[in-house]
């Protein structure tokens, strides 16, 4: 009898532990080694300039020059002629601001054969002219030349001196007594030789210093012009 009650007594206590204990939570797997976590994506943001970037250049435009008054004292003597040659229009713009200042009157200097557009081809042209010593024939002349005592004389410097076709026009007048100013745009080189031309050419004319000024500055030389226009002497 006690070995049953013993037995009774042992099976009721292993049952009662078995109840009141909980079974323990599976334990959470390990992470891979060096396994690294995930980020959440940052917002994108746009490109940072690039550093010392230049902004697109804006077109240059040449402005037209506004000429001042012409002086109807220098108009009434009539005596002033300017006269030029021009390719590019900058030698024009000059010539224009002298004639306005002067009240002369204007004349160009213009070839039968024109220059072609292209720059190369004229560069080409009047090295070859130049080379040959040639004389242009021209398509304008000054009908009463003799009623001139001043005379400007302008011109583009090329390959170091004036164009071939002023020296047709200088050969095709009598300049003696008159006073010849020249006035010249460049791209470097200034009057060039060109005034030692003009002298071998017209020997009994009285030439006076001359005027030059880079062709990118022609369109904006008023203040120079006038300058070089008050300095020479001429009654």
């Amino acid at each position: 009898m006690k070995s049953v009650l013993s037995m009774i007594l042992t099976f009721a206590t292993l049952f009662a532990l078995s109840a009141c204990s909980s079974p323990s939570a599976a334990p959470a797997p390990a992470p891979a080694e060096n396994s690294a976590p995930v980020q959440s994506a940052a917002p994108a943001q746009s490109a940072a300039p690039e550093e010392n970037a230049v902004p697109e250049e804006s077109p240059v435009y040449v402005q037209s020059v506004e000429l001042p008054a012409q002086s109807t004292e220098a108009a009434d003597a009539g005596k002033v002629l300017v006269a030029y040659f021009s390719k590019t229009g900058n030698t024009e713009a000059v010539a224009n601001m002298i004639a306005a200042a002067t009240g002369g009157t204007l004349f160009k200097v213009e070839t039968v054969t024109p220059y072609p557009e292209d720059y190369n081809e004229t560069v080409d042209i009047a090295r070859n002219e130049q080379d040959n010593d040639a004389r242009p024939a021209l398509s304008t002349h000054v009908e009463n030349m003799a009623d001139y005592d001043v005379i400007y004389l302008g011109y583009p410097n090329w390959w170091g001196t004036m164009p071939q076709a002023m020296f047709t026009f200088l050969e095709e007048y009598d300049f003696s007594g008159k006073t010849i100013a020249p006035f010249c745009t460049h791209g470097g080189s200034a009057l060039g030789r060109s005034e030692g031309d003009i002298a071998a050419l017209v020997p009994d004319a009285t030439l006076l210093p001359g005027f030059a000024v880079s062709g990118s500055r022609a369109a904006g030389a008023q203040a120079d012009v006038e300058a070089w226009l008050g300095g020479l002497d001429i009654a």
